[in-house]
């Protein structure tokens, strides 16, 4: 994944942040290396930190989690009302009664753990089974479709996105297929180093040096000797001009600079 760096970890956070136009509940943030100011401006050294997006899954768990815990909560101060009245009252119940309410507890929190585990399961089982919790009803929602990879053969928004420029366009498509997998022939349009790392733009078709059409793509940040994306390549250099096949998952679209960032899986030469 992109490793962003900056004089701090803040910076180095905001600026891949800023970059990949997210806000910081929505990534994973991984400290790969905290900088130091140096001492008289020698041996200064930049912090690093790799910042992944979340998957609509992992947004979607994140934002539940407080619903589920306020709930839990509500439900132990229910059981511990309900139980606790009945054992004021009956002040000559035998200690069995204790032992039996202790027992219900437990089932109860067994039967809430079974819910919890049967919802996560659910969205692995197709919609059409009629086994399943009403929690199927969220796991339905990602339909193979969604799932498959998209080609300008079988989806006809990606064949038109290849061949426009609009914004709005563009805009429609990254939010309806964000987080999935396209796949498609382009070329390598521009290539930005800094320090050991690049920016690749890529557009769709083969390359011209005084042409280009349809939307563009970008790699941020990413390291291109010995690293599996470009094993194809079988060590021939990676330049400018290059004809590709590519397969990436789709990021974020930045309306300021017209660019939808891509995570790319594989890339090989055409």
């Amino acid at each position: 994944m992109p490793i962003y760096k900056g004089k701090n970890v803040n910076e180095a956070i905001e600026n891949g942040l800023y970059e990949l136009n997210l806000k910081k509940n929505e990534v994973k943030i991984n400290i790969i290396e905290e900088g130091n100011a140096g001492v008289f401006g020698f041996f200064e050294k930049e912090a690093e930190v790799e910042i992944t997006p979340l998957s609509p899954l992992e947004l979607k768990v994140k934002k539940l989690i407080p619903y589920l815990i306020g709930v839990a909560v509500i439900f132990i101060i229910l059981l511990l009302v309900l139980f606790g009245g009945n054992s004021d009252k009956s002040t000559s119940v035998p200690t069995s009664t204790s032992t039996e309410t202790s027992s219900i507890v437990e089932k109860s929190i067994e039967k809430t753990s079974e819910a919890s585990s049967t919802s996560q399961n659910s969205t692995s089982i197709s919609s059409g089974s009629t086994s399943i919790s009403s929690s199927s009803t969220e796991s339905s929602s990602t339909s193979p479709a969604q799932s498959a990879v998209i080609t300008t053969e079988n989806n006809e928004e990606f064949n038109a996105l290849l061949q426009t420029e609009d914004s709005n366009t563009i805009t429609d498509f990254v939010q309806k297929h964000k987080n999935q997998t396209i796949e498609f022939d382009g070329n390598i349009a521009y290539l930005s180093k800094l320090k050991s790392k690049y920016d690749v733009l890529i557009h769709s078709g083969d390359y011209h040096p005084d042409e280009a059409s349809g939307p563009n793509f970008k790699i941020p940040q990413i390291t291109i000797i010995s690293n599996p994306i470009f094993n194809s390549f079988n060590g021939d250099d990676i330049k400018i001009g290059q004809n590709i096949h590519i397969k990436a998952k789709i990021g974020n679209y930045n309306t300021t600079q017209d660019l939808i960032y891509i995570s790319p899986i594989e890339i090989s030469p055409r």
